[in-house]
């Protein structure tokens, strides 16, 4: 595994451990993240900053600009409210060539594609490495809604305008869990996985599902 590639693992693992001592509280009790999840968040986007400045033509602001050209948040994802975080995994050889491309906690089939496309058309932009420790990135995406609270992390925030009917923030889904986990566990997940969507990173809803799904069986089905 290459030293870069650790680096974000460590990241993701610390992270993790940092939250497995807020278990005991419940989504709403807790704050969305802590400080020490956040700045690891932060110090991982550097990462990225540092190896994007390093391997793109133009460094990882010709990165962004490019990205915000190619990648449309279109009206139906907004429309439908479809908000969370994104990851771009993939790999550009030393030599500048594309490697592998997967994407992480997917949106919608349009964003998707918009992701891959843009991928594909960097083809041309990478400079040459003498070390494979930076040939592998994991790139969060965020996409929301101007005004929208949220308490998701990416290295690119797309942001929009709303349109049609007024999308909910975090707390709307937080107090819904809190009110449906023990009558209505189906409703429960629901809010739990679009917490989830929104931000991947935060352990506090996952191991919240994971507690909802042993205490009701059936909702795996």
């Amino acid at each position: 595994m290459s030293k870069v590639k650790a680096i974000l693992l460590l990241f993701v693992a610390l992270a993790h451990c940092s939250l497995l001592t807020a278990q005991s509280q419940s989504v709403s009790e807790s704050e969305p993240v802590s400080e020490s999840v956040s700045e690891m968040l932060h110090q991982n986007n550097k990462v990225i900053k540092t190896m994007l400045d390093y391997r793109y033509k133009g460094g990882s602001g010709a990165f962004e600009r490019d990205f915000f050209v190619h990648v449309d948040y279109n009206k139906i994802s907004r429309q439908s409210c479809t908000i969370g975080t994104t990851i771009m995994m993939f790999t550009v050889h030393c030599d500048g060539t594309l490697g592998e491309f997967n994407i992480i906690n997917p949106l919608n089939d349009h964003l998707n594609s918009q992701l891959q496309k843009f991928f594909l058309m960097t083809k041309d932009n990478w400079n040459e490495c003498q070390n494979s420790d930076y040939e592998y990135f994991e790139i969060p995406i965020v996409f929301t809604i101007e005004g929208l609270e949220t308490d998701a992390i990416g290295f690119i925030t797309h942001y929009d305008e709303e349109i049609g009917y007024p999308c909910k923030n975090d707390s709307y889904f937080k107090e819904e869990f809190q009110k449906f986990k023990e009558k209505k566990p189906q409703k429960a997940l629901k809010a739990l996985d679009e917490l989830i969507r929104r931000n991947p990173y935060n352990d506090l809803y996952i191991n919240e599902k994971d507690n909802l799904l042993n205490k009701f069986p059936n909702l795996k089905k």
